[in-house]
């Protein structure tokens, strides 16, 4: 039987399914991600982290808000919980176990049957055994997703010792001083055990002293000149960061002493001013890329939603982001880490579920920044 619409009737037709084509594609683009981040709002590595992984959410069609908990441990947990009691929840939080807050995180999130996943820092061995791993104990705890920060330290290390006997001819044997970041945070104490690990590889080392700096510059420009009085020969400084790094350098030049000549200092985080003193030849390596593991999880996530599920152990994912810039990178890369060039990046090449051909993630921070070039 044949139904023949005259034009105002055909109109209605096209207006409604006009309007149904934009609520549908509004409702499948309206994924929504809630980043609660535990560092400070103008902390240069949190804020590099939250808007890279702004500019892979927004690329990928999330919907995305980024909440500072400005290095609280109190904060982090209060802003889990005026989350849950939103009246519009956000489908997915990310959440990172700074100063080992996640667990209570986690609990909250889980009750409210938010979906959450643990980035950039895992739980401790001791937290593990209370809540075991993603999906077990807590359905709604997707995944954890976090960088190798073991091989972390045991680069920085390596780096250094590279560059010291490099340009000090006349020793065989050498001595370092540790500034680790705090002695409670699992990244801290990871990097510190990468650092163990090298020395125990090369017992021509010295370690005189590890001291903790809060992560803070001031802290370790501080210490660094107290440790000073009680060591006149340091020919190698390791700092968990690069803020740390800073900080020491300035301790060392007030002492006389001559960084990239007579000592050499490695950190992490690839700021932009460590890599401008890398230029300068005053800092010797600075590791970095771990920044982008929030942009992982949402690509990780974005498949996850697309029918392909994390096929890592008990959905836990370590991830060998960690690269090197040195003096002969760091003018480049420095042109690389300008926030405003990250929208350029196309993340969409990074999913398995657009990319039927990838059968690993290849999260490669040197490739997927050099990719600004592409677009």
């Amino acid at each position: 039987m044949l139904f023949y619409l005259n034009k105002k009737e055909k109109t209605f037709i096209k207006l409604f399914l006009f309007i149904f084509i934009i609520f549908f594609h509004n409702y499948a683009n309206s994924i929504s991600i809630t980043f609660i981040v535990p560092g400070k709002s103008n902390e240069d590595f949190w804020v590099n982290s939250a808007e890279f992984t702004r500019a892979a959410a927004l690329n990928l069609g999330f919907e995305f808000e980024v909440l500072y908990a400005e290095r609280d441990r109190l904060y982090m947990l209060e802003l889990a919980k005026n989350v849950s009691e939103r009246k519009q929840k956000p489908d997915f939080v990310f959440i990172v176990n700074e100063k080992q807050a996640a667990p209570q995180m986690l609990q909250v999130l889980n009750k409210n049957k938010i979906h959450t996943i643990l980035t950039h820092i895992d739980l401790t061995e001791d937290q593990k055994e209370v809540l075991k791993t993603p999906r077990e104990n807590l359905k709604y705890w997707l995944a954890t997703i976090y960088p190798d920060n073991v091989n972390a330290g045991y680069q920085i290390a390596n780096e250094i010792y590279k560059k010291t006997k490099k340009n000090v001819k006349n020793k065989k044997n050498y001595s370092l001083v540790a500034i680790n970041g705090d002695k409670s945070t699992k990244a801290s104490l990871e990097r510190e055990l990468g650092l163990n690990q090298f020395l125990l590889e090369h017992k021509n080392i010295t370690l005189y002293q590890i001291i903790s700096a809060e992560w803070e510059r001031q802290l370790a420009y501080e210490k660094m000149l107290l440790i000073q009085k009680r060591y006149h020969d340091i020919d190698m400084i390791w700092a968990a960061n690069d803020p740390i790094a800073l900080g020491a350098l300035k301790a060392v030049k007030e002492k006389n002493r001559k960084p990239g000549k007579d000592i050499f200092i490695g950190g992490l985080n690839w700021q932009q001013e460590a890599l401008q003193e890398i230029k300068n030849g005053s800092l010797s390596i600075s590791l970095g890329g771990h920044f982008m593991t929030g942009a992982c999880a949402v690509i990780i996530l974005y498949d996850y939603l697309h029918g392909i599920d994390i096929k890592e152990k008990n959905y836990e994912m370590n991830l060998k982001i960690f690269s090197t810039i040195n003096e002969n990178e760091a003018e480049e890369y420095t042109k690389y880490l300008d926030r405003s060039h990250w929208k350029k990046i196309n993340f969409k090449k990074l999913s398995k579920f657009l990319n039927p051909q990838l059968n690993d993630y290849d999260f490669d921070a040197k490739k997927i920044l050099k990719s600004i070039n592409n677009n």
